[in-house]
C-alpha cells in the first residue's frame, strides 16, 4: 500500500509537466541563491579574519598599560628580549615580533612631509601573511622601506637618500640618514600610505629605545588557541603589568561584520521559504482541483482519507526534494567554478586600479574564494522540506474532507 502511495505521488508529478517544472525552478533558485550568498559570504569572511590576523594585528597583542589608548612613543613595554623568550616559549604560538610605531618627518631634499616609521622584525614579518609578506631579500642596516603611497607623494624612489626626524623615547632629538632600499605595497595599509619601514634594531637606535618596543605581535598555530594563549600569558610573571587582547578585542568592529555575515544565510533562506510554500502550494492546490473526481472514486472504492493525505504529502516532498538536489547541485557547481580562480569584486567598479579596500588601517582584499560547508546545504534542506509540509497542509486538509459523491460529480 505505501509502495503504491508512493508510486501514485510520483505519477502525479507529471501530470502537468509546466505547474511541476515552474515549482522545481522557484525552488532550485532559491536553494542556488542560499548556497551562492553564503559561498561568498564565506569567502568574504575569510578575507576579513586572514586580513586581521594577518598583517597588522596577528592572533593576540602585547602593549604597555594604555599605549593602545594614547600611543605615545614613551609607552613602551620594558625587557622584550625576555618577554618575547616567554611568549615563544608557548607550544601553540606559531611566531611573535616587536614593533615600534614613531612620527617623524621625512626629507628626500628640502621638503618635509609626515610620516610614520614602523620598525619591524623583517626575519618574522616577511613570512607569510606577515607586515612584509612576499620580500624577497633582507632589510639591510641603515635603509628603509617606502610604502608606496609615501613614495609617491615625496617623490622617492629606489637608492635615494632620505633624512629622517623625530622625537626620541627620552625626548631628545631623533635623527639620521637612511637609503631607500625599495618601495613596496604592503597588506597593511598604513604602511602603504605612509609608513617608514626599518628593522627593529635600527628603530631601537633611532628612538633611544634598547630593549624596549611598543607592540608584540603574536601568531597562533591554530585561530581557535588564541583566548587560550591571552589567558595563559596573564598569568605568566614576566608579562607582569602588561596589556595583552586577542584580535577580537582589539578590532570588535570587524568582529561584528564577521558575525553579521553569518546571518546572511538566514536572510536568503526566507526567499528560498517564500519560493518553495508558493510553488508548492500552487501546485498542490491546482493538482488536488484537478483530481476531485479522482479523489472520489477512491473513496468510493474503499480508500481511506489518510492515504490521500499521504499521496499529496508525498508530492509535496518529491518536488521539495527534487527542486533542492537541483538547487544544491548548480549551487556547488558556482563554489566549485570560482573557488580556483576567486571572483574580484574590484572589477565590479570598473576600475582596474583599486585592489582593496581599507579600514583601520587594514587591507580588507576584494578578491573572494567562494567556499561551502556542509551545514549551508542542510539548512537548505530542512526548510524546503519543512516548507514542503507547511504547504501540503491545506490541499490534504481539503482532500481528506471529500465526500465520495460529491467529489464524483465535481
Amino acid at each position: 500500500m505505501q509502495f503504491s502511495t508512493l508510486k501514485i505521488g510520483w505519477r502525479n508529478l507529471g501530470r502537468n509537466k509546466k505547474r511541476t517544472g515552474l515549482a522545481l525552478l522557484a525552488i532550485a533558485v532559491g536553494q542556488f541563491a542560499l548556497l551562492a550568498s553564503n559561498g561568498l559570504m564565506r569567502g568574504y569572511a575569510d578575507n576579513i579574519r586572514l586580513a586581521i590576523t594577518g598583517p597588522m594585528v596577528g592572533h593576540a597583542q602585547v602593549h604597555a598599560p594604555q599605549w593602545r589608548k594614547e600611543r605615545a612613543l614613551d609607552l613602551f613595554l620594558e625587557d622584550f628580549s625576555r618577554i618575547i623568550k616567554e611568549i615563544r616559549s608557548d607550544q601553540a604560538v606559531r611566531s611573535a615580533a616587536g614593533r615600534i610605531y614613531a612620527p617623524v618627518l621625512v626629507a628626500p631634499e628640502q621638503d618635509a612631509f609626515v610620516a610614520v616609521v614602523a620598525g619591524l622584525d623583517v626575519n618574522v614579518e616577511s613570512e607569510p601573511y606577515g607586515m612584509l609578506s612576499g620580500l624577497d631579500e633582507p632589510l639591510r642596516d641603515k635603509h628603509v622601506l617606502l610604502g608606496h603611497r609615501l613614495a609617491i607623494k615625496i617623490g622617492a624612489k629606489k637608492g635615494d637618500e632620505i633624512a629622517v626626524v623625530g622625537q626620541a623615547a627620552d625626548g631628545s632629538l631623533a635623527n639620521d640618514l637612511f637609503i631607500v632600499q625599495g618601495i613596496i605595497s604592503s597588506p597593511a595599509d598604513m604602511i602603504n600610505q605612509s609608513g617608514v619601514v626599518m628593522s627593529l634594531a635600527d628603530a631601537q637606535e633611532l628612538f633611544v629605545m634598547p630593549d624596549r618596543v611598543h607592540e608584540i605581535v603574536i601568531r597562533a598555530r591554530q585561530a581557535g588557541d588564541a583566548e587560550q594563549i591571552v589567558q595563559r600569558l596573564r598569568k605568566n610573571p614576566a608579562l607582569a603589568n602588561t596589556e595583552i587582547n586577542t584580535w577580537m578585542e582589539i578590532v570588535p568592529e570587524l568582529v561584528v561584520i564577521l558575525k553579521t555575515s553569518d546571518y546572511v544565510g538566514y536572510l536568503v533562506i526566507i526567499v528560498v521559504f517564500v519560493a518553495a510554500v508558493a510553488g508548492i502550494a500552487n501546485t498542490l492546490m491546482m493538482a488536488t482541483f484537478e483530481r476531485m473526481h479522482e479523489f472520489g472514486m477512491l473513496l468510493a472504492l474503499g480508500s481511506r482519507p489518510r492515504r490521500l493525505i499521504g499521496m499529496i504529502i508525498i508530492e509535496a516532498i518529491l518536488t521539495g526534494l527534487i527542486g533542492v538536489i537541483i538547487g544544491t547541485f548548480l549551487g556547488y557547481l558556482f563554489v566549485v567554478a570560482t573557488a580556483g580562480s576567486g571572483i574580484d569584486m574590484a572589477s565590479w567598479g570598473g576600475s582596474g586600479e583599486v585592489k582593496d579596500m581599507a579600514y583601520k588601517g587594514l587591507n580588507l582584499p576584494l578578491h573572494i574564494f567562494p567556499r561551502l560547508e556542509l551545514s549551508d546545504t542542510l539548512l537548505g534542506f530542512v526548510a524546503v522540506m519543512f516548507t514542503s509540509l507547511v504547504a501540503s497542509i491545506w490541499p490534504a486538509w481539503i482532500a481528506a474532507r471529500l465526500e465520495p459523491m460529491e467529489a464524483i460529480r465535481a
